[in-house]
């Protein structure tokens, strides 16, 4: 993609990961609210681009979040945020289903993120097994 004077124009080439031009527009229409839940969790799972976010979402079915300092500033704005909520709501009736949706979308993004730390952890434990069945130490 070009750059000119630090600028990205519309009529850039647009090339993906794999090198491939990306020339094709895919669009769709959505109410004002799926708009903002869309742009939320594109926000919230760390993807540079709610295009990327789209494309893994539907083409994988999966859409893993990056751990990266775009994600924690999304969840610190959006936690901010809930808390302004929180604090504005006298009881529980007035609380809406607008203001779970992110709640529940960031408990999914940490409960997936301790997932992969265990499978991690359970993959260090598999590997120092085997090495101790190769030295052939006892388990």
């Amino acid at each position: 993609m070009k750059k000119n004077g630090g600028k990205v124009f519309m009529s850039d080439k647009r090339y993906d990961s794999k090198n491939r031009w990306r020339n094709k527009s895919i669009a769709f229409r959505g109410s004002p609210e799926e708009a903002a839940e869309l742009d939320k969790r594109w926000r919230l799972c760390g993807y540079s681009s709610k295009q990327d976010y789209l494309l893994d979402s539907v083409l994988h079915q999966q859409v893993i979040a990056k751990g990266n300092p775009m994600m924690f500033v999304a969840f610190r704005d959006e936690l901010k945020e809930i808390l302004n909520q929180l604090l504005r709501i006298q009881n529980a009736s007035e609380m809406d289903e607008e203001l779970l949706t992110p709640i529940r979308t960031m408990l999914e993004i940490l409960e997936a993120f301790k997932e992969n730390e265990e499978k991690e952890e359970q993959k260090e434990e598999n590997k120092f097994l085997q090495k101790k069945v190769y030295r052939g130490i006892e388990k």
